[in-house]
C-alpha cells in the first residue's frame, strides 16, 4: 500500500482511482475519516542515511578504484611511448653515428688521394724546376763563353784591311 507522508501531520487529499472515481466516493457508504499520514520512524530515517552513506563511500571508493585504473593505464601508455621514443632516438641515434663514420671514411679517402695527387704534382714540379735550374746554368756557360769570346775578339790585335777592288 502507497504511504502518503506529510511532515505536518495533515490528511492527504484523495486522489482518483483509475475508474475515475476517487477513493471517497467509493468510501460513502463508509463513515468517513481523516486519512492518517504516516510518520517516517526515526530508525527509517537513520535507516536511510546510514544507506545513503553506504552508497555514496561505495561510490567514492569504486571512482577512486576507476581513478586508480586510469592513472596505471595512462602510466602503462606513457612508459610504453617513452620506451618506443627511447628506441627510436637510440635507432636515429645510431644511424647518425653510422652515416658519420661513412662520411668520415669517404673524406679520408678523398684528403689521401688529394695529398697523393699533391705529391705527385710537387714531384713534377720540382723536377720541373730542376730542368729549369739545369737550362739556366747552361745558358749561364754559353754566354760566358760567347761574351769572353768577343772580348777576346776585341782584345786581338787588329790587321789592316784589304782592299776592297770595285768591279
Amino acid at each position: 500500500m502507497p504511504s502518503f507522508e506529510q511532515s505536518s501531520g495533515e490528511t492527504v487529499p484523495p486522489t482518483p482511482n483509475q475508474d475515475g472515481n476517487s477513493p471517497a466516493d467509493v468510501l460513502a457508504t463508509e463513515p468517513t475519516a481523516p486519512i492518517p499520514v504516516r510518520q517516517p520512524s526515526p530508525n527509517s530515517a537513520a535507516r536511510t542515511l546510514e544507506l545513503a552513506v553506504l552508497t555514496a563511500d561505495q561510490l567514492v571508493t569504486d571512482a577512486k578504484r576507476e581513478a586508480e585504473s586510469l592513472v596505471t593505464a595512462a602510466q602503462a601508455t606513457a612508459d610504453q611511448i617513452g620506451e618506443a621514443s627511447r628506441n627510436e632516438a637510440a635507432k636515429v641515434a645510431a644511424e647518425l653515428s653510422r652515416t658519420k663514420a661513412e662520411q668520415l671514411a669517404v673524406l679520408d679517402r678523398e684528403r689521401a688521394t688529394a695529398m697523393a695527387r699533391l705529391g705527385d704534382e710537387k714531384a713534377a714540379l720540382e723536377a720541373q724546376i730542376a730542368t729549369l735550374r739545369q737550362t739556366e746554368t747552361e745558358q749561364r756557360s754559353q754566354m760566358r763563353r760567347h761574351l769572353t769570346e768577343q772580348l777576346s775578339l776585341l782584345d786581338a790585335p787588329r790587321s789592316e784591311p784589304t782592299a776592297v777592288v770595285p768591279d
